[in-house]
């Protein structure tokens, strides 16, 4: 991997954190059974779900919102996650791993990635208790947040895309 592909890996991932929100929207329409029912029969494409099943999840609103509120936390979580390893490893593979560390956002960054493999709950180890507190923007985590769970209302949606795109932007002009 190289530094343009990794930039654009993280737009990617960006693009997909607004796409989703978009859908988000665009599913929560009214008339989207209809509209579903419409471009289903109109696109000639494999359908690897029973159709009645996706019209029955877009009429339930109560399952829909539910449904999206998860994939809206998937994709962002993914992100976050699959970002920080990825970067992690350009920066092993050429020699830039102290650049990256030195970060303020580092820190915080990993431990985030930590929290949110296992279940929005920071935990932390004899490592991460070393580094503690750890900041970004207007969240710090520290000793006493042990145990409790991260939520939007702390570190919102809108902040994991705010992180995203300053890493990528010290990435695109800070890294070789």
């Amino acid at each position: 991997m190289n530094k343009a592909e990794l930039v654009g890996t993280f737009r990617t991932a960006i693009n997909n954190c607004k796409l989703v929100y978009a859908s988000m929207l665009l599913f929560s329409h009214d008339d989207m059974p209809k509209i579903y029912r419409q471009l289903s029969d109109a696109i000639d494409i494999p359908r690897p779900y029973d159709e009645i099943e996706i019209i029955s999840l877009l009429t339930d609103r109560d399952v829909s919102k539910i449904a999206f509120s998860e994939l809206y936390d998937t994709v962002h979580r993914a992100a976050l996650k699959e970002l920080f390893e990825i970067t992690k490893y350009y920066c092993e593979f050429t020699g830039q791993l102290k650049i990256i560390q030195s970060q303020g956002w580092y820190q915080f960054w990993r431990v985030l990635r930590n929290c949110l493999s296992h279940d929005f709950k920071l935990q932390f180890n004899e490592y991460d208790l070393k580094k503690l507190p750890v900041s970004w923007g207007k969240l710090t985590i520290d000793m006493a947040m042990e145990g409790k769970n991260l939520t939007h209302g702390n570190f919102s949606r809108q902040d994991i895309v705010a992180f995203l795109t300053e890493v990528s932007d010290f990435i695109e002009k800070e890294l070789a």
